[in-house]
């Protein structure tokens, strides 16, 4: 089922920071693993996990929002995809591969975020609420959830602008359509509007002689 309008511009406006967001979550930890390792990459400590677990939360936190709501997304954005490609003697290859590939790369980051978020969601119900070590497990099973989805989650921050380069591509098209359609319905209404004069017919004088065939035939061409 489409997504109504305006949940739909909600979050492909929320898309470009999200996105950058997720990317942020990796340039930050690659900025700092190495400090973290010996020269062999072997961790130090304790604190190479700790930041590693971090980077996984920043990401998925840019990410899980989108779950919801991501098939529907999709299904309009490969809509929209195939309707702005349908130029067969114009095609533009290298713009169409790569969004063909983003969209793909976009069908995998939401199928197995959601698939994340199902198994974290399906062991965080078996957490009694009372158990005293429940809100410890219920840390160890967000970790496992984020670093599990780190991929799908990076994946996403990579290709999600797509969604919204297909959508503004899509009200551009639609936009200029528009300006051509309605200069075309006016040119049909000055045409269907605008009349051209025509002779009034002549009376034949009758003082002078009848044409012979021929010369009729002409004159009526």
């Amino acid at each position: 089922m489409p997504l109504d309008p305006t949940t739909r511009a909600s979050l492909l406006a929320a898309i470009p920071e999200a996105a950058a967001r997720g990317r942020k979550a990796l340039e930050d930890w690659d900025a700092v693993s190495d400090s973290l390792c010996a020269a062999n990459g072997e961790p130090f400590d304790e604190r190479y996990d700790a930041r590693r677990h971090q980077r996984d939360a920043e990401a998925w936190a840019a990410f899980e929002p989108f779950l919801d709501h991501g098939p529907e997304l999709l299904a309009q954005a490969e809509k929209d995809f195939r309707t702005l490609h349908q130029d067969y003697e114009n095609p533009v290859f290298e713009t169409i591969r790569r969004r063909r590939s983003q969209l793909a790369a976009m069908h995998r980051a939401i199928a197995g975020g959601r698939r994340q978020r199902d198994a974290w969601e399906i062991a965080d119900e078996m957490i009694l609420p009372d158990h005293p070590q429940g809100q410890e497990t219920r840390r160890r099973l967000e970790t496992i959830r984020n670093s599990q989805g780190w991929h799908y989650a990076l994946t996403f921050a990579d290709n999600a602008d797509v969604l919204v380069e297909i959508d503004q591509a899509t009200r551009a098209r639609a936009s200029a359509g528009g300006g051509r359609t309605a200069q075309a319905e006016a040119a049909r209404t000055r045409s269907t509007t605008t009349t051209t004069p025509t002779a009034a017919p002549t009376t034949p004088d009758p003082s002078m002689p009848a044409q012979s065939g021929p010369e009729r035939a002409r004159r009526t061409r």
